[in-house]
């Protein structure tokens, strides 16, 4: 079965500055894929690019084998969910999930038979007659998905659409949409700048950079084996740790401290990369563990977990402990950072 969403070789610029450099990308039907990246990355221009607001320089968009790269948006099977929602003021709340069908010549009464049932997919069967203003930001937020689903598209672009709710609010939506597209079957490509977000809801995340892709795959792979610097550092937290070649074809790292082979390591400049969950903190040597002393420099308590600064050699490591584990630590506190080197990677990158 082709993809839902095939994309070749796209290029955008403005101005003479590359805004999208040779994207090649595949969506499958039904899939959920979050766009995820830092502001400036390109991730809105791609997606205004597939929308048809705007039109690359070179590369094609074809959504279920057709060509689409210079239809106008209103011939793309698609909708689009912006970050303000859009929602048209003056009208019900029914009347603004209505008006899709009815630009489409669809009668009066089956328009509204379909916005009731788009409204109850989205939870919100029984507020018709409201008008938008008597919402909650998160209702708003429903509104305009069951105004972007009634026609029932072949692909749904998000453009940040939770990015105005609040941290507990947005949480709960994530979880709904995440449903709600699961019960479509349609495919969802969702723009955001947050990983936790990109994390939890996508079956695949595509993180960009300066206007290329840097990585492609489930959230947790990309943590667990990132492709570069960039997608170890911008995915979760992250050690990052000069490496020196040596001529062995192995590295080292901190100073010496640890050596690992790098006969498959990709060539030039790398950086080691160790998670802080991965370094055991103890006041004694752990067993079958690289023990290298450390003092600790700080403690953060962040809710369910506490974030451990720690001093080895010339070098500061960030280790995640859970507050049981503390023991009663403190900064200043001689302890060992206990490492397994299997958890140390080698992406390519300057640390």
């Amino acid at each position: 079965m082709s993809p839902i969403l095939a994309i070749d070789g796209l290029s955008k610029h403005f101005g003479g500055q590359a805004a999208l450099t040779a994207i090649d990308l595949a969506v499958e039907q039904g899939e959920f894929i979050a766009l995820l990246g830092p502001s400036g990355c390109g991730k809105t221009t791609l997606l205004r690019c597939i929308a048809g607001f705007l039109t690359p320089e070179a590369g094609t968009i074809r959504l279920a084998g057709e060509d689409v790269t210079r239809l106008p948006p209103y011939r793309r099977p698609l909708n689009t969910v912006f970050q303000n929602y859009a929602l048209f003021p003056h009208m019900s709340v029914a009347e603004n999930v209505a008006y899709g069908p009815r630009r489409q010549g669809v009668a009066r009464d089956e328009a509204a038979r379909r916005a009731a049932e788009a409204l109850e997919l989205v939870g919100l069967a029984g507020f018709g007659e409201r008008l938008p203003a008597q919402l909650s930001g998160g209702q708003q937020q429903r509104v305009a998905l069951a105004r972007a689903i009634v026609n029932r598209p072949q692909l749904l672009l998000l453009d940040e659409p939770l990015s105005a709710l609040d941290l507990k609010l947005r949480k709960k939506v994530q979880s709904e949409l995440k449903q709600i597209q699961h019960r479509l079957g349609i495919a969802f490509l969702f723009v955001t700048h947050d990983q936790d977000e990109a994390m939890s809801m996508a079956d695949r995340i595509v993180l960009m950079n300066r206007g290329r892709i840097e990585q492609i795959g489930r959230g947790q792979d990309i943590y667990a084996r990132p492709a570069t610097r960039f997608a170890a550092d911008f995915v979760g937290d992250a050690n990052l740790l000069a490496v020196d070649r040596r001529g062995d074809d192995s590295v080292s790292l901190l100073g010496g401290a640890i050596t690992l082979p790098a006969a498959d390591a990709p060539q030039g400049t790398l950086t080691g990369v160790l998670r802080p969950e991965d370094i055991l903190v103890t006041t004694e040597p752990v067993a079958e563990r690289l023990a290298l002393p450390a003092v600790v420099s700080e403690i953060v308590h962040v809710g369910s977990h506490a974030s451990v600064g720690l001093t080895v050699g010339d070098t500061t490591l960030t280790a995640r402990l859970a507050p049981s584990a503390l023991a009663g630590m403190s900064a200043g506190q001689a302890v060992f950072a206990n490492i397994r080197l299997v958890d140390i990677s080698l992406v390519p990158g300057d640390a």
